[in-house]
């Protein structure tokens, strides 16, 4: 459709210890402000053909608990991407420190429970998996801002929440 409108998306990458900031929209990725033309195609079976200024390369991913695991040309790589909006939420939800707010994990965004990474009484560490929720047909796993422990479990798979619905509360610290 001609009047479809083309809707940019930011990134933040991880990878090897160093940090991006991308953008894609259409045939076009903006990696740290430097535009280049870049197509990806998926092959199936965890296989893409990337199309990066001309060049073909193929690439193996892998969903791994911290992102991808991504190898190309035999070099693997460890990559952690976050969307911008996903990643101003959770600056948010941990800027408060021990605040009553990090005592909650709620939904980002409107989406599909693909996974309950925990149960009531786990102990968790920061950065430790929680749920993985799906929106806009990806996956974003959710983690712990803060370490505690799991009080409740308000979600399984299979559940569609909407924005701001709680998914799990973390039990009062202390005795």
């Amino acid at each position: 459709d001609a009047n479809v409108e083309s809707v940019a998306v930011k990134y933040h990458v991880e990878v090897g210890g160093e940090s991006f900031e991308a953008e894609c929209v259409d045939a076009v990725l903006r990696l740290d402000g430097a535009v280049r033309a870049a197509e990806l195609a998926e092959l199936g079976g965890g296989e893409f053909l990337l199309t990066l200024e001309g060049a073909n390369h193929r690439v193996f991913a892998r969903r791994t608990r911290r992102g991808w695991r991504l190898t190309v040309r035999g070099r693997t790589f460890d990559v952690a991407v976050e969307d911008q909006r996903l990643r101003a939420i959770r600056a948010r939800a941990g800027g408060g420190g021990a605040s009553s707010a990090a005592r909650e994990l709620r939904a980002p965004m409107p989406g599909l429970i693909v996974r309950v990474l925990v149960e009531p009484g786990a102990r968790v560490d920061p950065g430790d998996g929680l749920v993985v929720i799906e929106a806009m047909k990806m996956e974003n796993e959710l983690r712990a801002a803060n370490g505690g422990t799991v009080g409740e479990v308000a979600v399984r798979a299979g559940d569609v929440v909407d924005r701001d619905h709680l998914l799990l509360a973390f039990a009062p610290e202390g005795g």
